[in-house]
Protein backbone atom coordinates (compact mmCIF):
# COMPACT_ATOMS: atom_id res chain seq x y z
CA UNK A 1 0.00 0.00 0.00
CA UNK A 2 1.33 3.43 -0.93
CA UNK A 3 2.05 6.14 1.61
CA UNK A 4 -0.91 8.11 0.25
CA UNK A 5 -3.26 5.14 0.68
CA UNK A 6 -2.06 4.53 4.25
CA UNK A 7 -2.65 8.18 5.06
CA UNK A 8 -6.16 8.04 3.62
CA UNK A 9 -6.97 4.87 5.58
CA UNK A 10 -5.72 6.42 8.79
CA UNK A 11 -7.76 9.54 8.21
CA UNK A 12 -10.80 7.31 7.57
CA UNK A 13 -10.31 5.44 10.84
CA UNK A 14 -9.79 8.71 12.66
CA UNK A 15 -12.96 10.17 11.19
CA UNK A 16 -14.97 7.12 12.18
CA UNK A 17 -13.51 7.25 15.69
CA UNK A 18 -14.41 10.93 15.98
CA UNK A 19 -17.99 10.15 14.97
CA UNK A 20 -18.18 7.35 17.54
CA UNK A 21 -16.83 9.57 20.30
CA UNK A 22 -19.10 12.50 19.51
CA UNK A 23 -21.90 12.61 22.07
CA UNK A 24 -25.46 12.86 20.85
CA UNK A 25 -27.36 14.51 23.71
CA UNK A 26 -30.46 15.36 21.71
CA UNK A 27 -33.44 14.32 23.82
CA UNK A 28 -35.66 11.57 22.49
CA UNK A 29 -39.32 12.54 22.05
CA UNK A 30 -41.94 11.55 24.59
CA UNK A 31 -42.61 7.85 24.20
CA UNK A 32 -45.95 7.12 22.56
CA UNK A 33 -47.25 3.83 23.81
CA UNK A 34 -48.04 1.26 21.16
CA UNK A 35 -47.76 -1.85 23.34
CA UNK A 36 -50.84 -3.57 24.74
CA UNK A 37 -51.83 -2.51 28.24
CA UNK A 38 -51.28 -4.80 31.21
CA UNK A 39 -54.71 -4.92 32.85
CA UNK A 40 -55.08 -7.44 35.67
CA UNK A 41 -58.62 -6.24 36.51
CA UNK A 42 -61.75 -6.67 34.42
CA UNK A 43 -64.44 -3.97 34.23
CA UNK A 44 -66.37 -5.44 37.15
CA UNK A 45 -63.30 -5.42 39.37
CA UNK A 46 -62.53 -1.81 38.42
CA UNK A 47 -66.09 -0.89 39.39
CA UNK A 48 -65.67 -2.68 42.72
CA UNK A 49 -62.46 -0.78 43.53
CA UNK A 50 -64.18 2.47 42.57
CA UNK A 51 -67.21 1.65 44.74
CA UNK A 52 -65.00 0.74 47.71
CA UNK A 53 -63.03 4.00 47.36
CA UNK A 54 -66.19 6.07 47.14
CA UNK A 55 -67.55 4.29 50.22
CA UNK A 56 -64.38 5.29 52.10
CA UNK A 57 -64.69 8.92 50.98
CA UNK A 58 -68.37 9.13 51.91
CA UNK A 59 -68.45 7.15 55.16
CA UNK A 60 -64.92 7.15 56.60
CA UNK A 61 -63.77 10.49 55.28
CA UNK A 62 -60.33 12.00 54.77
CA UNK A 63 -58.53 14.15 57.33
CA UNK A 64 -57.35 17.52 56.00
CA UNK A 65 -55.07 18.99 58.68
CA UNK A 66 -55.36 22.52 57.35
CA UNK A 67 -57.91 25.24 58.21
CA UNK A 68 -57.74 26.80 54.75
CA UNK A 69 -58.49 23.46 53.07
CA UNK A 70 -61.37 22.84 55.47
CA UNK A 71 -62.87 26.23 54.61
CA UNK A 72 -62.40 25.48 50.90
CA UNK A 73 -64.20 22.15 51.24
CA UNK A 74 -67.05 23.77 53.16
CA UNK A 75 -67.55 26.29 50.36
CA UNK A 76 -67.40 23.45 47.81
CA UNK A 77 -70.32 21.71 49.53
CA UNK A 78 -68.53 18.85 51.33
CA UNK A 79 -69.50 17.73 54.82
CA UNK A 80 -66.79 18.83 57.27
CA UNK A 81 -66.65 17.52 60.85
CA UNK A 82 -63.63 18.88 62.69
CA UNK A 83 -60.69 18.05 60.42
CA UNK A 84 -62.46 15.14 58.73
CA UNK A 85 -64.01 15.79 55.32
CA UNK A 86 -66.72 13.49 53.95
CA UNK A 87 -66.80 13.65 50.16
CA UNK A 88 -69.91 12.77 48.20
CA UNK A 89 -69.05 10.62 45.18
CA UNK A 90 -70.95 12.91 42.82
CA UNK A 91 -68.95 15.91 44.04
CA UNK A 92 -65.69 13.98 43.59
CA UNK A 93 -66.59 12.87 40.06
CA UNK A 94 -67.66 16.40 39.12
CA UNK A 95 -64.39 17.88 40.37
CA UNK A 96 -61.97 15.36 38.84
CA UNK A 97 -63.79 15.61 35.50
CA UNK A 98 -62.24 19.08 35.06
CA UNK A 99 -58.64 17.74 35.27
CA UNK A 100 -57.07 17.83 31.78
CA UNK A 101 -56.45 14.32 30.47
CA UNK A 102 -53.46 15.59 28.48
CA UNK A 103 -51.25 18.66 28.54
CA UNK A 104 -47.85 19.79 27.28
CA UNK A 105 -44.84 20.48 29.46
CA UNK A 106 -42.90 23.53 28.29
CA UNK A 107 -39.15 23.48 28.84
CA UNK A 108 -36.59 26.28 28.81
CA UNK A 109 -35.58 24.92 25.40
CA UNK A 110 -38.79 24.69 23.31
CA UNK A 111 -37.27 21.76 21.43
CA UNK A 112 -37.67 19.80 24.69
CA UNK A 113 -41.38 20.48 25.15
CA UNK A 114 -43.27 17.28 25.95
CA UNK A 115 -46.84 16.08 25.44
CA UNK A 116 -48.01 14.17 28.51
CA UNK A 117 -51.03 12.02 29.28
CA UNK A 118 -53.08 9.29 27.60
CA UNK A 119 -50.57 7.33 25.49
CA UNK A 120 -47.70 9.82 25.86
CA UNK A 121 -45.14 8.86 28.50
CA UNK A 122 -42.05 10.63 29.81
CA UNK A 123 -39.13 9.34 31.85
CA UNK A 124 -37.90 11.21 34.94
CA UNK A 125 -34.91 10.42 37.19
CA UNK A 126 -35.50 9.06 40.67
CA UNK A 127 -35.27 11.59 43.48
CA UNK A 128 -34.47 11.87 47.17
CA UNK A 129 -31.43 9.62 47.56
CA UNK A 130 -29.86 10.41 50.97
CA UNK A 131 -26.50 8.87 49.99
CA UNK A 132 -24.51 8.20 46.86
CA UNK A 133 -21.80 5.71 46.01
CA UNK A 134 -19.02 7.43 44.09
CA UNK A 135 -16.54 6.13 41.52
CA UNK A 136 -14.16 5.17 44.32
CA UNK A 137 -16.93 2.89 45.63
CA UNK A 138 -17.37 5.07 48.72
CA UNK A 139 -20.87 5.54 50.17
CA UNK A 140 -21.13 9.14 51.37
CA UNK A 141 -23.34 12.18 51.83
CA UNK A 142 -23.99 14.06 48.57
CA UNK A 143 -23.07 17.71 47.97
CA UNK A 144 -24.50 20.40 45.72
CA UNK A 145 -21.69 19.67 43.22
CA UNK A 146 -22.79 16.03 43.15
CA UNK A 147 -26.37 17.12 42.49
CA UNK A 148 -25.15 19.36 39.66
CA UNK A 149 -23.38 16.38 38.09
CA UNK A 150 -26.56 14.31 38.26
CA UNK A 151 -28.52 17.15 36.65
CA UNK A 152 -25.90 17.37 33.90
CA UNK A 153 -26.09 13.61 33.35
CA UNK A 154 -29.89 13.82 33.20
CA UNK A 155 -29.53 16.52 30.56
CA UNK A 156 -27.07 14.46 28.53
CA UNK A 157 -29.04 11.21 28.60
CA UNK A 158 -31.37 11.27 25.57
CA UNK A 159 -33.93 8.90 27.14
CA UNK A 160 -34.51 11.10 30.22
CA UNK A 161 -37.02 13.89 29.71
CA UNK A 162 -36.47 15.85 32.93
CA UNK A 163 -33.77 16.91 35.36
CA UNK A 164 -36.22 16.29 38.27
CA UNK A 165 -35.11 18.13 41.45
CA UNK A 166 -33.15 16.62 44.37
CA UNK A 167 -31.88 13.45 42.70
CA UNK A 168 -29.58 13.37 45.71
CA UNK A 169 -29.90 15.47 48.86
CA UNK A 170 -27.14 18.16 49.02
CA UNK A 171 -26.18 18.14 52.70
CA UNK A 172 -23.57 20.89 52.35
CA UNK A 173 -26.24 23.61 52.28
CA UNK A 174 -28.60 24.56 55.12
CA UNK A 175 -32.20 23.39 54.86
CA UNK A 176 -33.46 26.99 54.81
CA UNK A 177 -31.69 27.60 51.49
CA UNK A 178 -31.52 24.09 50.08
CA UNK A 179 -34.71 24.24 48.00
CA UNK A 180 -33.42 27.36 46.23
CA UNK A 181 -30.10 25.73 45.39
CA UNK A 182 -31.78 22.54 44.19
CA UNK A 183 -34.23 24.38 41.93
CA UNK A 184 -31.50 26.63 40.51
CA UNK A 185 -29.36 23.58 39.77
CA UNK A 186 -32.27 21.95 37.92
CA UNK A 187 -32.73 25.10 35.84
CA UNK A 188 -29.07 25.85 35.21
CA UNK A 189 -27.67 22.46 34.27
CA UNK A 190 -30.46 21.30 31.96
CA UNK A 191 -32.89 22.93 29.56
CA UNK A 192 -35.43 20.11 29.97
CA UNK A 193 -38.50 20.31 32.17
CA UNK A 194 -37.90 19.83 35.88
CA UNK A 195 -39.58 19.39 39.26
CA UNK A 196 -40.05 21.94 42.02
CA UNK A 197 -39.58 21.46 45.76
CA UNK A 198 -42.76 21.18 47.86
CA UNK A 199 -41.12 20.68 51.27
CA UNK A 200 -43.14 23.59 52.69
CA UNK A 201 -45.70 26.07 51.38
CA UNK A 202 -43.08 28.84 51.48
CA UNK A 203 -40.57 26.70 49.58
CA UNK A 204 -43.20 25.93 46.96
CA UNK A 205 -43.96 29.65 46.63
CA UNK A 206 -40.24 30.33 46.19
CA UNK A 207 -40.13 27.77 43.37
CA UNK A 208 -43.08 29.49 41.68
CA UNK A 209 -41.29 32.83 41.91
CA UNK A 210 -38.14 31.33 40.39
CA UNK A 211 -40.21 29.85 37.56
CA UNK A 212 -41.85 33.22 37.00
CA UNK A 213 -38.39 34.78 36.60
CA UNK A 214 -37.37 32.09 34.11
CA UNK A 215 -40.59 31.76 32.09
CA UNK A 216 -42.72 34.80 32.95
CA UNK A 217 -45.87 34.88 35.07
CA UNK A 218 -48.20 35.33 32.08
CA UNK A 219 -46.62 32.37 30.29
CA UNK A 220 -47.13 30.13 33.33
CA UNK A 221 -50.85 30.98 33.39
CA UNK A 222 -51.37 28.90 30.26
CA UNK A 223 -48.26 26.68 30.08
CA UNK A 224 -47.20 23.98 32.59
CA UNK A 225 -43.45 24.33 33.13
CA UNK A 226 -42.70 22.47 36.40
CA UNK A 227 -44.10 19.64 38.52
CA UNK A 228 -44.66 19.47 42.27
CA UNK A 229 -44.94 16.27 44.28
CA UNK A 230 -47.32 16.26 47.25
CA UNK A 231 -47.31 13.15 49.43
CA UNK A 232 -50.28 12.11 51.53
CA UNK A 233 -49.97 10.47 54.94
CA UNK A 234 -51.65 7.11 54.69
CA UNK A 235 -54.09 6.20 56.01
CA UNK A 236 -56.39 8.97 54.79
CA UNK A 237 -54.56 12.13 55.91
CA UNK A 238 -53.38 15.20 53.99
CA UNK A 239 -51.32 17.58 56.09
CA UNK A 240 -50.91 21.35 56.13
CA UNK A 241 -47.47 21.26 54.46
CA UNK A 242 -48.59 19.38 51.37
CA UNK A 243 -51.91 21.19 51.05
CA UNK A 244 -50.13 24.53 51.31
CA UNK A 245 -47.73 23.43 48.56
CA UNK A 246 -50.70 22.48 46.37
CA UNK A 247 -52.09 25.96 46.89
CA UNK A 248 -48.78 27.40 45.66
CA UNK A 249 -48.72 25.35 42.44
CA UNK A 250 -52.38 25.04 41.45
CA UNK A 251 -53.29 28.77 41.30
CA UNK A 252 -50.34 29.23 38.91
CA UNK A 253 -51.72 26.42 36.71
CA UNK A 254 -48.76 24.16 37.46
CA UNK A 255 -49.33 20.41 37.90
CA UNK A 256 -48.84 18.50 41.13
CA UNK A 257 -48.49 14.79 41.72
CA UNK A 258 -51.12 13.79 44.29
CA UNK A 259 -49.18 10.92 45.82
CA UNK A 260 -50.38 8.86 48.79
CA UNK A 261 -47.39 7.36 50.64
CA UNK A 262 -48.23 3.68 50.96
CA UNK A 263 -46.40 1.12 53.08
CA UNK A 264 -48.51 -1.89 52.20
CA UNK A 265 -49.47 -3.90 55.28
CA UNK A 266 -48.37 -1.14 57.70
CA UNK A 267 -50.53 1.89 56.91
CA UNK A 268 -52.89 -0.07 54.64
CA UNK A 269 -54.66 -3.43 54.81
CA UNK A 270 -52.39 -6.44 54.33
CA UNK A 271 -53.65 -7.41 50.89
CA UNK A 272 -53.51 -5.84 47.44
CA UNK A 273 -57.11 -4.99 46.52
CA UNK A 274 -58.03 -3.16 49.78
CA UNK A 275 -54.71 -1.31 49.64
CA UNK A 276 -55.51 -0.05 46.13
CA UNK A 277 -59.01 0.95 47.25
CA UNK A 278 -57.56 3.01 50.12
CA UNK A 279 -54.82 4.57 47.99
CA UNK A 280 -57.38 5.39 45.30
CA UNK A 281 -59.58 7.19 47.83
CA UNK A 282 -56.61 9.18 49.11
CA UNK A 283 -55.50 10.16 45.60
CA UNK A 284 -59.03 11.11 44.51
CA UNK A 285 -59.50 13.36 47.54
CA UNK A 286 -56.34 15.31 46.68
CA UNK A 287 -57.05 15.40 42.94
CA UNK A 288 -60.49 16.78 43.72
CA UNK A 289 -58.97 19.42 46.02
CA UNK A 290 -56.71 20.71 43.23
CA UNK A 291 -59.88 21.55 41.31
CA UNK A 292 -61.38 23.28 44.34
CA UNK A 293 -58.27 25.48 44.38
CA UNK A 294 -58.38 26.15 40.62
CA UNK A 295 -60.82 24.52 38.27
CA UNK A 296 -59.14 23.08 35.19
CA UNK A 297 -55.58 23.17 36.50
CA UNK A 298 -53.49 20.12 35.55
CA UNK A 299 -53.00 17.42 38.17
CA UNK A 300 -51.49 13.93 38.14
CA UNK A 301 -52.56 10.77 39.94
CA UNK A 302 -49.36 9.87 41.80
CA UNK A 303 -48.32 7.42 44.46
CA UNK A 304 -45.40 6.04 46.41
CA UNK A 305 -45.61 2.28 46.78
CA UNK A 306 -43.75 0.01 49.14
CA UNK A 307 -44.68 -3.12 51.03
CA UNK A 308 -43.71 -4.09 54.55
CA UNK A 309 -42.40 -7.41 55.78
CA UNK A 310 -44.94 -9.00 58.08
CA UNK A 311 -42.05 -10.61 59.98
CA UNK A 312 -39.70 -7.69 60.56
CA UNK A 313 -41.71 -4.58 59.67
CA UNK A 314 -38.99 -3.51 57.23
CA UNK A 315 -40.09 -1.74 54.01
CA UNK A 316 -39.48 -3.79 50.85
CA UNK A 317 -39.09 -2.30 47.37
CA UNK A 318 -38.85 -5.30 45.07
CA UNK A 319 -42.00 -7.32 45.76
CA UNK A 320 -44.47 -8.56 43.13
CA UNK A 321 -47.35 -6.89 44.97
CA UNK A 322 -45.91 -3.46 44.12
CA UNK A 323 -45.87 -4.25 40.42
CA UNK A 324 -49.42 -5.59 40.60
CA UNK A 325 -50.60 -2.44 42.39
CA UNK A 326 -48.90 -0.28 39.75
CA UNK A 327 -50.89 -2.00 37.03
CA UNK A 328 -54.14 -1.69 38.99
CA UNK A 329 -53.57 2.01 39.75
CA UNK A 330 -52.95 2.61 36.04
CA UNK A 331 -56.32 1.08 35.29
CA UNK A 332 -58.03 3.29 37.86
CA UNK A 333 -56.36 6.45 36.49
CA UNK A 334 -57.50 5.57 32.97
CA UNK A 335 -60.98 4.85 34.34
CA UNK A 336 -61.15 8.42 35.72
CA UNK A 337 -59.46 9.97 32.69
CA UNK A 338 -56.55 11.59 34.55
CA UNK A 339 -52.81 11.35 33.81
CA UNK A 340 -50.78 9.31 36.26
CA UNK A 341 -47.27 8.62 37.50
CA UNK A 342 -45.83 5.17 38.05
CA UNK A 343 -42.52 3.70 39.16
CA UNK A 344 -40.29 1.12 37.56
CA UNK A 345 -37.00 -0.79 37.93
CA UNK A 346 -38.21 -2.14 41.25
CA UNK A 347 -35.59 -3.96 43.24
CA UNK A 348 -34.49 -4.69 46.76
CA UNK A 349 -30.70 -4.81 46.32
CA UNK A 350 -28.71 -2.55 48.64
CA UNK A 351 -25.58 -2.44 46.43
CA UNK A 352 -24.52 -3.09 42.86
CA UNK A 353 -23.13 -6.55 42.20
CA UNK A 354 -19.35 -6.77 42.38
CA UNK A 355 -19.15 -7.61 38.69
CA UNK A 356 -21.20 -4.53 37.79
CA UNK A 357 -19.09 -2.27 40.03
CA UNK A 358 -15.92 -3.51 38.36
CA UNK A 359 -17.39 -2.76 34.92
CA UNK A 360 -18.30 0.77 35.98
CA UNK A 361 -14.83 1.37 37.41
CA UNK A 362 -13.16 0.11 34.23
CA UNK A 363 -15.42 2.29 32.09
CA UNK A 364 -14.60 5.47 33.99
CA UNK A 365 -10.91 4.76 34.55
CA UNK A 366 -8.88 7.77 33.32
Amino acid sequence: MSVEAVGTARRGRGARKAVRQKRDVKMLPALRRRLPLVEPMDLDQIARIDAASMHILENVGVVFCDPIALADWTRAGAKVDGERVYLDRHLVRELISTIPETFTYHARNPANNLPFGKDHMIFVPMTGAPYLRDLDDVRRNPTLDDLANFHKLSHMLPALHSSAHHIVEPYDHPISQRHLRITYSSMKHSDKTFMGMTTSPKNAEDVMEMCAILFGEDFMETHPVVTGNCNGNSPLVWDETMLGAMRAFCPRNQPVLCSPFVLGGANTPASVAPTVAQLNAEALSALAYTQVVRKGCPAIYGHYLSTVSMKSGAPMAGTPEISLMNFMIGQMARFYGVPWRTSNTLGGAKTLTRRRVMKVQRHYKP
